[in-house]
């Protein structure tokens, strides 16, 4: 894509040339923006809005964006294409015929064929064609026209009385009265729809005989007072009045091939010519014409010019390609220097304004113009030798300039030389301003500052010139100006300092703005301009963005704006700045004008594409007090509204596009549900606002099923989305501007993947269905299993235990015998005999016990005592004991003989050996944190002890049979029951190693 400036001159010879209208700016379109073809034949413009090309390789839409060739089946030369008033477009191959298709490029409707093989070249061409309000297509073949009615789909023919029969340059148009006109070689028709034929209106057959002139019309349109402009070959323009059947001629070069009336920048109508040798246009008031000496000395041809009012576009069709022009008033207007008043190039470095319409424009070399927005007049001023300007100031009425060779003042209409008593060892002067006291402050681009009285022009001794030395060395200065409060200030190239300047008129010294303020708030250290804004405020651009500062030059960061955050900003070398009257800030930079909203942080960028002459807006740089922008450009000016860009345009339409299903284009109702198959799952849509302004001013954004957020698109208008799992999916799309403005018109695509026939509901039902059976048979399996194997567990626990009770019972029985044993030895019988009571009825509740498994702690405890009370018998009472049972867990069951031999072993080995005192044995049953709790204590000799002992001489030591067994039971209780059962053995005494403590923590069984 490219941009193309066309300089408009003034062909009137009878004129002398001092001003010219503004520019005008076209985009060109061609083949290396997609266009299948640089010879475009024909332009229309659908219902829709979409721009449809004829070329020499096809048809094409465009949407602002891409060129999309279609039908993309239908090969062959495009020479011609209207639209018809159902929206539909009637377009004609060379190489196949007549076609209706859609706004999709779809074929509707054959309407005739060529007939190459037939000996009638007649029914090979369908050229020019024209849709009339009736619904009617007429076309042009040779030496007669067609008028196909499409609704009966018949075919009628009309013979062009004196044309040639090997011509089809029968063209046609309807004026706003509905009456069609044919236009040839020969002359001009119009169509009697009673009769149905056409009669000879001017030509060799018209029935006015002033009229009958052979005059070759080549394009034709109408004005607002219904008159016809009529454009020939090499002829010049014609306009013909139907009423008075008078006609009128204006000199025009060239062959007109096609015509419009088209508003301009300025708001006018002219009259644009498109000719084979470029663009002219007419202006129908001053009877004037401009011609585009540029387009003539590219070899442009326009064949056709193609006006959307509703858009304020031309669309202009060549042998180029396509050009595009934004009519109406525009907010960015530009103005051409006449190179009859300076020898181009050159640039304007300064504009300063006298009035409201008459501007100063300071050159970048020969001298200084004058320029009247109002009539365009320009009277240039040249200097006394060849500077070049930097600035210009008014100062007492009398315009100075401030140029590379010394200081130039303007009186008399000339500009003379000020010679002044300087300091400086040189004439490059960078800008002289006069300040509430009328002393001159004039500032010299590398020996800094002088003042002088502005009536005498005598030196000023303001501050201390020795102390100042070291402020005016290897350093640049760039601007000056002064405030409201009437304090000076400068900008300059000061690395040591940053480059802020300020004269302190207290204290007669020239200040550096880094004494008071943090060095990280300046942009840079390199400045080029200072203005003044509302309220005070300075206004320092340079190197890095722009610093704000109050009236005393305290930097504001909040309003500041700094480049190496600002990503918006396009370039950091800020020149030209300004307040307009909203307090948003104007800067040019090399990159384009940037419009800051200090509240917001926002920025808006302004470029060639927006209307600049170009984007260097690095020269000159003025804001008048109605917010107009005055930009100096190399051989130009551009004029900025800022009321008229301050003011949003209304957000247009969007428009889905095109929609691509696995790379391939489908025709799909986007404003309906879609439907797609399982595999079409790669989608692309992409999306158009169909009103061609710049692609970057628009943006877009989308949202998906499933996310809440925004993703910003920026200036891309496609979305694409692949790998699309099963699923119903709603796509949303809007459209934006620079400003984050947000269309709340957005469209919407609702669009399902159908699932693969392992995800449809029926299958995955199937499949839950059967794998829940599937966990349902295992999970009876499972527990069929753990049930068999609990059983088996239990059963061989209690087989286990009372294999272990049974091992228990001899022993404890042996002991017993011993023990009576014992007694009958010493004769002592009626011990025996009493012991022996006890002993059988002991016997007699542990044999009871050993059938069950569990047994209540009650009983538990009384076979525990009656088997300690015979225990004290055999260690005559050396010992005694005590037995507490938790009231709570007298029913609570037990494994019987649980606890007797841990009883046994505090009897026999700790007890029994004691000589140092009686003995004490204790028994405690308790219940806490829902587990069983037996706690065993004697005051016995100890572990270590007893260890000792039960080594016999060979040092072979005994086992308790007892403790096994019952170690072994605990062990097996945690099988029987799923819960903890263990048991501790301490000392009583650790120090002394006295004693033992045995805790069993049993499982609490009811």
């Amino acid at each position: 894509m490219m941009l193309l400036r066309y300089l408009v001159i003034l062909c009137l010879a009878s004129n002398v040339v001092l001003g010219q209208t503004p520019d005008l700016t076209f985009q060109k379109l061609s083949t290396k923006d997609g266009l299948p073809s640089n010879f475009v034949s024909g332009i229309t413009t659908d219902s829709k809005g979409y721009l449809w090309i004829a070329t020499r390789l096809g048809l094409c839409r465009y949407d602002g964006y891409t060129f999309r060739k279609m039908p993309e089946t239908l090969p062959g030369a495009v020479s011609s294409i209207c639209t018809l008033p159902n929206g539909t477009l009637a377009a004609n191959w060379s190489r196949s015929g007549l076609f209706i298709i859609d706004s999709e490029g779809q074929i509707k409707t054959t309407v005739d064929s060529v007939q190459f093989k037939d000996a009638d070249p007649v029914n090979d061409h369908f050229e020019n064609l024209f849709a009339d309000s009736q619904g009617n297509l007429w076309s042009s073949s040779l030496g007669l026209v067609r008028r196909h009615d499409l609704t009966h789909r018949k075919r009628y023919h009309y013979p062009i009385s004196g044309t040639n029969h090997t011509s089809e340059a029968n063209h046609f148009f309807e004026d706003k009265q509905h009456r069609l006109w044919i236009y040839n070689e020969v002359g001009l028709y119009q169509f009697d729809k009673q009769r149905n034929r056409f009669r000879c209106v001017i030509g060799p057959g018209a029935l006015n005989k002033p009229l009958r002139l052979p005059i070759p019309f080549s394009a034709i349109t109408e004005d607002n007072t219904g008159c016809l402009w009529l454009g020939t070959q090499n002829s010049g323009l014609i306009r013909y009045d139907p009423r008075q059947e008078a006609i009128q001629r204006y000199p025009v070069a060239g062959t007109i091939q096609s015509m419009a009336f088209i508003v301009g920048p300025s708001g006018t109508s002219n009259l644009w010519l498109g000719c084979d040798n470029g663009l002219t246009i007419f202006h129908p008031i001053t009877k004037s014409v401009i011609t585009s000496n540029e387009l003539t000395k590219q070899g442009i041809r326009i064949s056709q010019i193609h006006s959307d009012p509703h858009k304020n576009l031309v669309w202009l069709g060549t042998n180029e390609g396509l050009l595009q022009f934004r009519s109406g008033a525009t907010a960015i207007q530009t103005v051409l220097l006449p190179d009859s008043i300076v020898k181009l190039p050159v640039t304007i470095k300064s504009i300063v304004s006298s009035t409201p319409d008459t501007y100063w424009l300071g050159l970048s070399h020969t001298g200084v113009l004058q320029w009247n927005r109002k009539t365009n007049y320009f009277r240039l001023f040249p200097f006394p030798n060849e500077s070049v300007s930097a600035t210009l100031s008014w100062i007492n009425s009398k315009l100075w300039a401030a140029t590379d060779r010394g200081l130039f003042r303007l009186e008399n209409d000339r500009f003379h030389r000020v010679n002044l008593q300087t300091r400086f060892s040189s004439n490059s002067f960078q800008k002289v301003i006069i300040d509430k006291h009328n002393r001159l402050w004039v500032l010299h681009r590398s020996e800094g500052l002088q003042v002088f009285d502005a009536k005498t022009l005598r030196p000023l001794t303001l501050w201390n010139e020795q102390k100042a030395l070291s402020l005016w060395q290897t350093n640049s200065y760039h601007d000056l100006t002064e405030s409201a409060d009437g304090k000076i200030w400068i900008a300059a190239w000061y690395p040591k300092s940053f480059g802020m300047i300020w004269y302190n008129e207290s204290e007669r010294r020239l200040q550096e703005m880094a004494d008071f303020n943090v060095h990280t708030f300046f942009v840079g250290d390199y400045f080029n301009q200072v203005s003044t804004g509302k309220n005070g405020k300075l206004l320092f651009s340079g190197g890095g963005g722009v610093n704000i500062t109050n009236a005393k030059g305290i930097i504001d960061t909040a309003q500041s704006v700094y480049a190496r955050s600002e990503s918006s900003l396009a370039s950091d070398f800020c020149v030209g700045i300004a307040e307009d009257n909203e307090g948003e800030l104007w800067i040019g930079t090399g990159e384009g004008l940037h419009a800051y909203k200090t509240q917001t942080k926002q920025i808006r960028r302004f470029t060639e594409v927006d209307g600049l002459l170009a984007d260097d807006v690095t020269n000159g740089f003025l804001m008048t007090d109605n917010d107009l922008i005055l930009i100096g450009q190399q051989n130009g000016i551009n004029l900025v509204s800022v009321a008229q860009l301050r003011q949003p345009a209304p957000l247009p339409q969007l428009t889905i596009s095109s929609v691509q299903v696995n790379g391939q284009y489908r025709q799909l109702d986007a404003s309906k549900p879609i439907a797609l198959a399982k595999h079409e799952n790669d989608l692309r849509f992409t999306f158009t606002t169909l009103n061609f302004s710049p692609n970057s001013a628009t943006h877009f954004r989308y949202k998906l099923t499933g996310h809440e957020n925004w993703f910003n698109l920026n200036t891309t208008n496609e979305v694409n989305l692949t790998n699309l799992k099963s699923g119903d999916y709603t796509l949303t799309i809007q459209n934006g501007d620079v400003t984050n403005r947000w269309n709340p018109r957005q469209v919407t695509i609702h669009f399902s993947i159908a699932p693969a026939w392992y995800e449809t509901g029926w299958f995955r039902s199937l499949l839950v269905l059967a794998l829940l059976s599937t966990l349902y048979g295992f999970y009876r399996l499972r527990i069929g299993q753990e049930r068999r194997r609990s059983e088996l567990t239990r059963q061989r626990a209690e087989a286990e235990t009372r294999a272990l009770r049974a091992q228990m019972n001899p022993h404890f029985i042996f002991n017993c015998m011993n023990t009576i044993d014992a007694y009958i030895l010493t004769n002592r019988p009626d011990d025996a005999s009493i012991f022996l009571q006890k002993f059988s009825r002991l016997v007699r509740q542990v044999l009871e016990n050993s059938r069950e498994t569990l047994i209540p702690i009650e009983r538990e405890i009384e076979t525990l005592a009656l088997y300690i009370e015979l225990e004290e018998e055999r260690a005559d009472h050396r010992f005694g004991h005590r037995i507490t049972v938790d009231p709570d867990t007298a029913n609570k069951l037990i494994p019987p003989l649980i606890l007797q031999p841990f009883v046994e072993n505090a009897i026999l080995h700790g007890l029994r050996h004691k000589m140092d005192g009686p003995g004490h044995l204790s028994i405690t049953i308790e219940q806490h944190n829902n587990r069983l709790i037996c706690i065993i204590e004697d005051n016995g000799i100890g572990r270590t002890k007893a260890e000792f002992l039960k080594t016999d001489v060979a040092g072979r030591r005994f086992q308790s049979l007892g403790s096994t067994v019952t170690s072994e039971r605990i062990d097996s209780l945690q099988a029987m029951f799923g819960s903890e059962a263990s048991y501790l053995i301490t000392d009583q005494n650790p120090i002394a190693k006295t004693g033992t403590i045995v805790t069993l923590n049993l499982p609490l069984l009811s």
